[in-house]
Parts: C-alpha cells; structure tokens; sequence
C-alpha cells in the first residue's frame, strides 16, 4: 500500500509542524483561543491519520479527513470573520454557520480570496462525507472478489494522505498567524511543497 519510507516523510513533516508551533505565545482572548482550539484539533486529526496508516486503519484515517478539514475551517472563521456574538455562541456549544456561509464569509479575508477553499472543498466533500458516514463509495473500499477486508489502492492511500499534510500545513500556518509569527508561514509552505514533489 504506502510505502515505508512515504510513511517516514508523512511522520518527520507532522512531527515538524507540531515542534514548530509548540511553544508560540497565543493572544489569551476568546476568539483567539476558540480559534488556536480548532486549528490544533485539525493538527491532531492530521497526526492520527499519519499514525492510522502506520497501523493499516485506513478506514478511520480516512474518516478524519473531514473533521480535520471541517475544523481547519472553523478555525479561521472564527480567527477572520465570526463577530463577538458567534464567538461567545460558538464557546456556548451553538453551531457555527453552515458550510456554504462559512466559506463565503472566508473567501471575503486574505488570504482566502479568489474561491480556492470552495474548490476545494467542491473537488473532495463528497468523498470525504462518504468516508467519515461510511457511504457507499468507502463501503466499496472494503470489498473484494473473495472477501469484505480493506482494498484501497495505493493511490487513494496517498492521495487521502496528501489532502491531510494540506490541511494540517494550513491549520499549522494558521496558527502561526494568530501568534503573529507570519513568518512562519512561509517556512511552512515551502516544507510543504518540497515534501510534495519529494513524494
């Protein structure tokens, strides 16, 4: 499936983006904190996918593609555009706007602009709700000729894998903006790109 050596890079750049943001000094306001609280979350469904695809658990590492996607998200709506009253509602245990909105209201701020979320999340939502509801088209992962057992090919495994290095490089640089450590940002990307053509 994924190779050994695609599973060592996969570990070193998780283990390099948690180390990098570790010790930032976060602003102690409400939105900040909501806001570091779902970009971590999205951090930490990142590094569980790495480590569920050491274990071969490709279903539930395929699964956490959404929420890692969906807190990513949620993060920068609330860092970039929630107002005070859906901050506190959203610290309340309230829903957050809907997907839709939420990106609308994303693609109105920098460095969002231009629809890239939302194609995105276009190219991938179905899949990725099929994979964390256990859909029809994950079921059919599970099936083979002779038997119900795994049968992702490798391709799919990468793939899933390389949508989360994306997602856990944004809610990494995400974080480091919020910390005021733009500088960071850039460092990310351009770790996340080399690991990219490296594959």
């Amino acid at each position: 499936m994924i190779t050994t050596a695609e599973l060592r890079r996969a570990a070193d750049l998780v283990t390099w983006l948690a180390t990098l943001v570790y010790d930032v000094e976060l602003p102690a306001s409400v939105r900040a904190r909501a806001a570091s609280g779902c970009l971590a979350i999205a951090q930490d469904h990142h590094h569980s996918m790495v480590l569920l695809l050491e274990e071969r658990r490709y279903a539930s590492a395929m699964a956490l593609l959404r929420p890692a996607l969906e807190s990513f998200l949620r993060g920068e709506w609330l860092a970039h555009c929630a107002s005070e009253a859906q901050v506190d509602s959203f610290m309340s245990d309230e829903d957050p706007p809907k997907l839709r909105l939420l990106l609308d209201a994303l693609e109105q701020v920098h460095p969002y602009e231009g629809g890239k979320l939302t194609a995105l999340v276009r190219r991938h939502w179905d899949a990725m709700c099929s994979f964390t509801h256990t859909g029809g088209l994950h079921v059919q992962r599970w099936m083979t000729e002779t038997a119900v057992e795994p049968a992702y090919t490798a391709e799919e495994l990468l793939a899933a894998l390389r949508l989360g290095e994306l997602v856990g490089s944004l809610a990494t640089v995400a974080t480091a903006a919020l910390a005021g450590r733009d500088d960071l940002g850039s460092l990310i990307l351009g770790r996340w790109q080399s690991h990219q053509n490296a594959a």
